[in-house]
């Protein structure tokens, strides 16, 4: 029998039997409510898929990020030691097999196929904390060895692992750590881009053509407002009362405020296209992104 935490739930069911105790059926009136709690379950499940099929795949920032032509950042990534100081929290192992495998997905990106090897292995022992290991087996790291030169094939083999990370999660009914994993990566892949904008080699242009190149970039950052309120509201729907989970909302929280006072689309379509958004424009989205990443994988 699958079981849903809802206080609510409980409440109005201890309410009903004690009001109904006099010439009730228990045995029917328990068919009932476990018919009710299997069919919120369910619904639940269904708005979780429906939410994180909204939000980007892991790989999909990353690899827009390398569209642009834009260097590749070793320094940006999360350091593989970082996993051994989350291992004991099983909300921030999820998000960090998130953030590992945006990281996987730049990799992949650029063919950094053998340093993608070592990332996968951390994530596996991040997966056994939660329930998750064989998602990554033996059979992805032979897989990731046969490809390492072949970028479409890596970026592949990463969305799938993270999308079976997270379909293992839900099927068993942890759908808290589901929605953090899939939160890791967004968040990993808004600080990769943001991190590469803010260290863009100067190119001895005037600024104004420097900005011109960075374009592609900005627009990535400004392009992922609706996959962060979708973000947000998939975690309010899996939250449990979980302190940090509660805390991460509230970071996110201020992410979609600086998305709706700077409200790009509109100064976009006012100014016909021309505005030209610049490294300015999203700096105080890039420090909140951050602040978001960097409480998290430590």
């Amino acid at each position: 029998m699958m079981k849903i935490h809802i206080p609510q739930f409980i409440a109005s069911a201890l309410a009903i039997a004690l009001l109904s105790s006099c010439g009730s059926n228990p045995e029917k009136e328990t068919k009932t409510i476990d018919t009710v709690a299997v069919s919120q379950n369910a619904e639940m499940l269904d708005a979780v898929d429906e939410l994180i099929s909204k939000l980007p795949k892991p790989s999909d920032i990353p690899n827009l990020i390398a569209m642009t032509g834009a260097e590749y950042e070793a320094k940006l990534l999360n350091p593989l030691e970082n996993a051994e100081k989350v291992l004991d929290n099983s909300s921030k192992a999820a998000f960090n097999i998130g953030v590992f495998g945006s990281d996987v997905g730049y990799l992949a990106a650029y063919e950094k196929g053998q340093e993608a090897i070592k990332m996968f292995a951390v994530s596996k022992k991040l997966g056994e904390k939660i329930g998750v290991s064989n998602a990554f087996d033996p059979s992805i790291l032979s897989r990731i060895e046969k490809n390492l030169g072949k970028r479409d094939s890596l970026i592949s083999i990463t969305d799938a692992s993270l999308a079976h990370s997270a379909s293992i999660l839900q099927s068993n009914e942890q759908m808290k750590n589901a929605s953090l994993l899939m939160a890791g990566a967004f968040i990993e892949g808004l600080y990769l881009n943001c991190g590469l904008i803010h260290d863009y080699p100067p190119t001895g242009l005037p600024k104004i053509e420097q900005d011109k190149i960075l374009v592609p970039l900005v627009n990535t950052v400004i392009k992922q407002e609706a996959a962060l309120n979708s973000l947000i509201e998939l975690l309010k729907k899996v939250n449990d009362n979980d302190e940090l989970v509660s805390k991460l909302i509230g970071q996110l929280e201020v992410a979609q405020a600086i998305y709706k006072k700077a409200d790009w689309p509109k100064k976009i379509a006012e100014n016909k296209g021309d505005m030209i958004p610049t490294e300015k424009d999203i700096h105080d989205m890039a420090n909140s992104i951050s602040e978001i990443r960097n409480s998290w994988i430590k």
